[in-house]
């Protein structure tokens, strides 16, 4: 097994990079684009009308805890299907499937600049002046930040061997791929041609594979 002194390191590792991707980098952009009017409105009133700012962030910081609530309850450990001493080998791939995931967000993140923003499978707002961003991971993929969640929750996945992380897995499967096929769409009205020749030398999600 690990010894204590490294899995601390580890998760103090992860603890920290989850919350800056979620706060640091996805909350903090979506908070700057929404004061742009360029980001989209997570909770709209009826009639579409959105509720205030500080109402949306209330409520999504709420939904940040229920969840942390419902992991740390729903935390049951995956049956066993190595030897104990696999358990090493399994929690160091995890890790840097972790590190290597979470670096292609940032990554992708970088390339995008100010031409990111938080999409969901019922709205996508482009910025101002949007271009078709091809550069960095989007010569391989056309969604990498995506690709880079699942690699980061698979990494979990090995690290923590819990039945949680597998239904977060597939829930942002699930959730991912509708926000990609919705940005595809926004993005082929958008750009037409340019968005067609593009979309034929790239893979959707996954490097040289989909």
């Amino acid at each position: 097994m690990v010894n204590t002194t490294a899995m601390w390191i580890i998760n103090l590792i992860v603890i920290l990079s989850l919350v800056y991707l979620s706060f640091g980098m996805a909350l903090r952009g979506w908070i700057a684009g929404m004061r742009r009017g360029e980001a989209v409105t997570i909770f709209p009133r009826k009639g579409g009308k959105p509720q205030p700012l500080w109402v949306q962030i209330v409520i999504i910081c709420a939904a940040f805890l229920v969840s942390i609530v419902l992991i740390w309850l729903l935390w049951i450990p995956l049956p066993s299907l190595l030897p104990d001493p696999w358990s090493t080998t399994r929690i160091i791939l995890g890790f840097f499937l972790f590190l290597g995931g979470a670096i292609f967000i940032l990554w992708g993140r970088r390339t995008l600049g100010r031409m990111w923003g938080i999409s969901t499978s019922r709205e996508v707002k482009l910025v101002q002046d949007h271009r078709l961003v091809q550069e960095g991971p989007y010569r391989l993929i056309r969604h990498p930040m995506y690709f880079g969640w699942w690699v980061v929750v698979l990494g979990l996945i090995l690290i923590y061997y819990t039945w949680v992380l597998c239904l977060f897995f597939v829930f942002s499967l699930i959730a991912f791929l509708g926000r990609a096929k919705r940005e595809e769409k926004v993005l082929g009205e958008t750009f037409g041609e340019e968005w067609h020749a593009y979309k034929r030398r790239t893979r959707f999600i996954i490097p040289f594979i989909w």
